[in-house]
């Protein structure tokens, strides 16, 4: 009977449906109290420090922004809607994300009731409300959460649009794909799957006998697919349509969604990749968006818009797999199994040790992708060949995991087809037990045999990754640390991360920046000497010393070291920052005029290299050059009292009288207690009125 046509049914559906949402809430709430005792709660890093900073400037009210999106807007938007309302807390913002997430297990049940029954939704959204990367998601700011409950709320829209055909459900469908897309793109690798599966519920359901269909002459039941899968189009791209819009508004640029992709495939596709962390190889781990488009503009010789930023990514990535067809077979092989693995692959922090925080966590961990994927694969086999709902979540899994192969995998890329593999699971055990209920001993025992097989895949360390990388977690500790001003805590997280891995030369390098923070300097030249030793390509460290050495008064050791860090690292700004003072110095100008340009051309907002750049063109007489150059480090940062003190004395020089007193009167604004700028301006004033007077 329909649920909607008796009250009794639907009234224990929605207890249920409570049930399932009061427990799964109830762990993710204590979870998120118990993480306010982490390092990190105030201080987020890499992914999330991006987003929380999104969302900052969206709730001081930057809703359009001025580029087109480098990632995908949905998640961040909604985060910067939470700070509006409730202040940029982002404790309050966790706990409001894990009310969401509480809902992942209610469409779990209610997806599992349409694929399968009644017993495989219970069980199904009892074990998604234990799932413990569910739990330890709901406390990260990060996409992936969102995605999940998208991508079950998908499916279930995909199914109803099937069972009950019309332009309205299949629209709805794919306006959920879209909104989906527009947090994570990568959920549109399921449309082609998805059209092969509407072409064949559409021959099923008209009697359609199994031969090959002409081309020139479809079959009725491929139009009727075909229409379908057109609708389900059109759905998508009115949810993605304003977000491609405002990218061509603010940048005149044709980018769909985001300009991400490019680079991410590069990451996943070069010859030091090793399918799972996310490094680009000419640029190290900790790079930005703007590290990697000026090297695409230092290699096409010219600006770039970022879908052409993206295209050459993509363009880096295809010469490696054309080129290289034996390596990228191996990796395609290595990410094939990683996205297997039991062990959950951290991107940004280590899951088990952030995680395991909190008892919760703990409590839940035996319950793992270890135990979960061989239950769902025995599932699919169990029920992919005739049940059309399976089939359609197994072509998501697929389709998704592809999806995810082509770039790079870790934990919370591969999150979004666990809904899945929890209801194949459920259905695998009670499957199981029900063999056994029967006695069909030879069957139970063939199954048993294959989950076995199964789990011994899944669950063996191929490639040594089961250790984790606990050095790693440390050395994020001690940045937070760092970064907060605790220089002491931090010197004591490298120290750990260093007992734990003798040879880790940026943990060295980190603890020499934290020691001359605390005026150690001799502690931190030993440790940035230790890093040089350790790792002979590291660039930063080669500058930090340099830099130190220049601050003892020791030039050619220190050139020496800066001209190494140049040759490492040719986009390294501040080794040219750096280099160029010791040159001006020397009354090398024309040197260090080079070494400036290479520090602009690196980072274009490079105030302080601008500023310098200037002295130097004001130092060899070519003024016009020199406001440029003061002008372009006011335009970086208009706060920047230095940049327009020299602005204003060099357009004085040019006897541009009232722009220099605009700008020497803003410098003296910003830094009323500078004894030069103050003289500058008296000295203008003076010269103005001499000229009025003469």
């Amino acid at each position: 009977m329909d649920p909607k046509r008796d009250p009794e049914i639907r009234k224990r559906l929605l207890l249920r449906a409570g049930v399932i949402f009061a427990v799964a809430w109830a762990l993710r709430f204590v979870y998120v109290l118990h993480l306010r005792g982490s390092p990190l709660a105030d201080f987020p890093v890499l992914d999330e420090l991006y987003h929380v900073e999104w969302a900052r400037a969206l709730a001081a009210g930057d809703w359009l922004g001025s580029t087109v999106f480098f990632r995908a807007p949905l998640y961040p938007y909604l985060l910067g809607a939470v700070f509006s309302v409730l202040g940029e807390s982002l404790q309050a913002a966790r706990l409001v994300q894990a009310t969401c997430t509480a809902l992942t297990p209610v469409a779990v049940y209610f997806l599992g009731r349409r694929m399968f029954g009644e017993r495989e939704a219970v069980l199904g959204s009892a074990v998604a409300a234990l799932y413990p990367l569910f739990v330890y998601f709901s406390n990260e700011l990060l996409i992936v959460s969102l995605v999940v409950l998208l991508d079950v709320l998908l499916m279930s829209a995909l199914l109803r649009a099937d069972e009950s055909p019309s332009r309205g459900r299949w629209f709805a469908a794919g306006a959920v794909m879209g909104i989906s897309a527009i947090a994570r793109p990568s959920v549109l690798v399921f449309l082609p799957a998805l059209f092969c599966w509407m072409w064949w519920r559409a021959r099923s359901a008209s009697g359609e006998a199994r031969a090959s269909v002409r081309l020139l002459a479809p079959s009725a039941a491929f139009k009727v697919g075909a229409a379908r899968f057109a609708v389900v189009l059109l759905g998508v791209a009115a949810a993605v349509l304003p977000v491609t819009l405002r990218n061509y508004v603010v940048e005149r640029d044709f980018v769909p969604i985001a300009s991400q992709g490019g680079i991410n495939f590069f990451i996943g596709n070069n010859s030091t990749s090793d399918g799972a962390s996310a490094v680009l190889p000419v640029l190290g781990e900790s790079w930005e968006n703007e590290d990697a488009v000026r090297v695409a503009e230092f290699h096409r010789g010219r600006d770039l818009k970022p879908s052409e930023v993206s295209d050459f990514w993509y363009e880096r990535g295809r010469e490696f797999l054309l080129g290289n067809p034996g390596a990228a077979t191996g990796l395609y092989v290595r990410k094939f199994v990683l996205f297997w693995d039991s062990f959950e692959l951290a991107n940004n922090k280590d899951i088990y040790f952030f995680g395991g925080m909190s008892p919760v966590f703990r409590w839940l961990r035996w319950l793992n992708f270890g135990i979960m994927a061989p239950l769902a694969v025995l599932g699919m086999f169990f029920t992919v060949r005739r049940n059309k709902a399976a089939m359609l979540a197994a072509l998501f899994i697929l389709s998704y995991m592809a999806g995810v192969l082509l770039f790079f995998v870790n934990a919370r890329f591969r999150l979004p087809i666990v809904p899945f593999l929890i209801l194949f699971a459920a259905t695998a055990v009670l499957r199981l037990c029900e063999l056994a209920a029967r006695g069909k001993v030879k069957e139970l025992l063939l199954a048993l045999l294959a989950l076995a097989g199964i789990g011994l895949f899944v669950n063996h360390d191929f490639y040594n990754t089961h250790a984790g990388d606990r050095a790693q977690t440390h050395m994020t500790l001690g940045r937070a640390s760092a970064a907060q001003g605790m220089h002491e805590d931090a010197v004591r997280e490298y120290q750990r991360a260093i007992e734990i891995s003798p040879g880790y030369a940026k943990a060295y390098n980190s603890m020499g920046l934290a020691l001359e923070e605390l005026g150690r300097g001799d502690e931190a030249l030993s440790a940035y000497l230790s890093s040089a030793e350790k790792d002979s390509s590291l660039a930063s460290v080669r500058n930090n010393i340099g830099s130190f050495l220049l601050g003892r008064g020791e030039v050619a050791e220190a050139m020496a070291w800066l001209e190494e860090a140049i040759a490492l690292d040719q986009y390294m700004e501040q080794a040219h920052m750096n280099l160029s003072m010791v040159l001006a110095q020397e009354g090398d100008l024309a040197r260090a005029e080079y070494h400036l340009k290479c520090a602009v051309t690196a980072d274009p907002r490079f105030k302080e290299a601008w500023d310098a750049l200037g002295r130097v063109f004001e130092e060899t007489g070519r003024f016009p050059e020199a406001a440029g150059a003061y002008a372009r480090a006011v335009e970086v940062d208009p706060t920047y009292a230095q940049a327009r003190h020299d602005l204003g004395v060099v357009l004085a020089m040019a006897g541009r009288y009232e722009e220099a007193l605009r700008e020497l009167e803003e410098a003296r604004r910003l830094s009323p207690n500078d004894p030069g700028i103050a003289a500058n301006l008296a000295r203008l004033r003076e010269l103005m009125a001499a000229r009025r007077g003469g």
